[in-house]
């Protein structure tokens, strides 16, 4: 998607989106509806590029399609879209749903090699997260939020931390979460222990309506899983069925 509340700079997501960390303004994208919001219109070969058709109906299909066509990568997911390209050049990156126009964006890659982070480490193999929600109530206002922790069940080097990264389409009412990979520093230390890192969605709503929204988690650079949460007077539901590596327990929360 990027993915505003980022612990670590990502090129992230949205939604669907994936992470999109520069994708975002205010937690909006950065783009009118209709357009394409990217993380970047300028960048390097194999460095993961996430788009997002603002303002999309959930209920359709994106079609995206780029030209020339043939040095390219994409993962899609909804109105999201991750894209790598393996070859320097000039790119237009094309989007569109059934009856409405087509929206396009000029991408520009550079001869020059994406390298990421060297202390990144993926996720173990079977590695499951756990996704703790919590409904906030601020002491002092009207305000209210939802707020996820998110544990590993596997263990890793002391002092890592999890790459995550949040986002909410107001366009749409959809919450999106990622889960990309473990960060370390260079001296990753001797013990290890599950991780747990929080991530809240105050900096984009000033209080939680009642409604049902569409909830999309990625986890370790997988295809969004989706659910829902249904927020009514007295719960908020999460509407969620335990796979893809990822849980969200407990279920409802009171109001």
């Amino acid at each position: 998607m990027s993915m505003k509340k980022s612990t670590y700079t990502f090129a992230l997501i949205i939604a669907a989106i994936f992470t999109i960390t520069a994708c975002t303004k205010d937690g909006k994208l950065n783009a009118p509806t209709g357009q394409i919001a990217a993380t970047f219109t300028r960048g390097k070969i194999n460095q993961p590029d996430l788009m997002a058709l603002s303002g999309a109906d959930s209920t359709k299909v994106v079609n995206w399609s780029v030209s020339p066509a043939g040095s390219d990568s994409l993962i899609t997911q909804r109105n999201a879209s991750k894209w790598f390209f393996k070859k320097a050049g000039t790119y237009v990156v094309s989007a569109s749903q059934s009856g409405s126009a087509t929206a396009n964006i000029t991408i520009t890659i550079i001869d020059s090699l994406y390298v990421p982070t060297p202390y990144a480490t993926p996720f173990t193999a079977g590695d499951q997260i756990t996704l703790k929600p919590q409904y906030i109530k601020s002491a002092t206002s009207d305000s209210t939020y939802l707020l996820f922790t998110a544990t590993t069940k596997d263990s890793y080097c002391a002092n890592s931390t999890l790459d995550m990264g949040d986002f909410y389409d107001s366009s749409t009412g959809s919450y999106y979460l990622q889960v990309t990979q473990v960060l370390h520093p260079h001296d990753c230390g001797t013990t290890s222990s599950p991780i747990s890192q929080t991530l809240n969605y105050a900096g984009y709503l000033k209080s939680v309506s009642n409604g049902t929204y569409p909830l999309y988690v990625e986890f370790n650079n997988q295809p969004n899983i989706a659910g829902s949460i249904e927020i009514t007077d007295t719960q908020v539901i999460f509407h969620w069925d335990n796979t893809g590596g990822v849980v969200i327990t407990p279920s409802t929360l009171s109001r």
